[in-house]
């Protein structure tokens, strides 16, 4: 299928944010919708993902956004037509002092709020859940049975199909290479294979989008700063449907994958990146690894799993996530360009609030009024702050490597 040469709608990369713009757009009743990518579906950060849900805040806002969004992953075949195999194995949030502790109740509060089921469990209940985990005797741990987990691609992949069953259009292996704007509105979408006309633009290029935006005068205040996983090898004792397990002080998360174990944390050895320092056809998977961040996160959380010791790796995870410097999303029209929507800052959870943003951009299109307040995702919430580049790095690393404290 070639080209179109006009579209109501262009969607600028095939992320899980992007596809699930492109099918909440198409599912609204929007036509005309044209997702083009440089690489395949969900070539980006998306792959590299833990694909973990959670949704569960003392934040209104980011209480109200994630209960959308595990709404939306617990009838995702429902509303899309495609199985993502959601495990909803449930979490365990554990907070070792005291400043945490009171997070943790504030999130029990916010729960029982809403009629969840949640409850604070004891360190031996916690071990006969998750039997290779030994948690302190003088822990709290908060139970969260709706959290759970995908196949991070798996989502994408699905967001993708059902939108192009609603009439998408999707082009990869097209790049967008820049925008034709008259009088400050959208007016096409300059590709290597031809311009589309159109009046809508959505500009979800994960780690790119920052460098997309520089050329076309924006400052947005969002920066790629890499983030690292491993997996091991099957373990004994490790159960299928075993609960997500984080451990707030050493920000370090631990699930099931295939009967071994995904480690991740945060903290370790943060750094941020100008994707304007790669080349041209730089991709993810090239992305190199810091072994001293490996290991760090390693001794970390070999203190609550210590059969991880003797563990054998198998796979490691690497990716390009983008954090704005309150932590939150930046989902909103532009004020300077008219007609272009920015979604970025997925801050690490792009595969959880995915569902979220997609409903956000088709409001902002239709003209309805969003259901959350447009300021809280503004791309233009920053005014002047952050506006010189090292100043914009620097705090959010800052974010990311508190990313489980909360100090934003």
């Amino acid at each position: 299928m070639s080209l179109a040469k006009i579209a109501d709608i262009v969607v600028i990369g095939g992320g899980v944010l992007g596809t699930s713009a492109a099918f909440h757009l198409s599912n609204a009743g929007r036509w005309n919708i044209v997702l083009i990518d440089r690489g395949p579906i969900a070539s980006g950060t998306t792959p590299f993902a833990a694909g973990q849900t959670g949704y569960l805040s003392s934040n209104r806002f980011a209480l109200e956004f994630g209960t959308y969004c595990i709404e939306f992953f617990e009838q995702f075949e429902e509303r899309t037509g495609y199985a993502i195999n959601f495990r909803q194995s449930g979490s365990l949030r554990i907070a070792l002092t005291e400043q945490y502790q009171r997070d943790l109740q504030a999130r029990y509060k916010a729960a029982q709020g809403l009629g969840h089921d949640v409850e604070f469990i004891s360190p031996g209940r916690a071990r006969e859940l998750v039997p290779l985990l030994e948690p302190t005797d003088d822990c709290r741990i908060l139970h969260i049975p709706r959290d759970g987990y995908v196949e991070p691609k798996s989502v994408a992949v699905a967001y993708a199909v059902a939108a192009r069953d609603r009439g998408v259009a999707i082009h990869t292996r097209v790049a967008a290479t820049n925008l034709y704007i008259v009088d400050g509105r959208v007016r096409a979408v300059c590709t290597s294979e031809g311009t589309i006309e159109t009046e809508w633009v959505v500009l979800a290029a994960g780690a790119w989008t920052r460098q997309f935006g520089q050329q076309l005068g924006l400052n947005l205040r969002t920066v790629p700063v890499r983030h690292q996983a491993f997996v091991t090898a099957p373990m004994s004792n490790v159960l299928t449907l075993q609960p997500i397990v984080r451990v707030t002080e050493p920000q370090v998360y631990v699930r099931q994958e295939t009967r071994g174990l995904l480690v991740g944390g945060y903290g370790y050895r943060p750094l941020s990146f100008d994707m304007n320092d790669f080349p041209a056809d730089f991709q993810i998977p090239a992305l190199q690894a810091d072994p001293v961040y490996y290991e760090q996160l390693t001794e970390a959380a070999t203190k609550f799993f210590p059969a991880l010791r003797d563990a054998v790796v198998v796979k490691e995870l690497r990716g390009l996530p983008t954090i704005s410097p309150d932590g939150r999303l930046l989902v909103s029209e532009s004020k300077e360009i008219a007609g272009l929507i920015v979604v970025s800052a997925c801050g690490v959870g792009g595969i959880s609030r995915s569902p979220g943003v997609g409903r956000v951009v088709a409001e902002i299109v239709g003209g309805q009024q969003t259901w959350l307040s447009p300021s809280v995702l503004s791309i233009d919430r920053f005014g002047d702050v952050y506006a010189d580049e090292s100043h914009l790095q620097s705090r959010c690393v800052e974010v990311y490597a508190h990313h489980y404290h909360d100090v934003y």
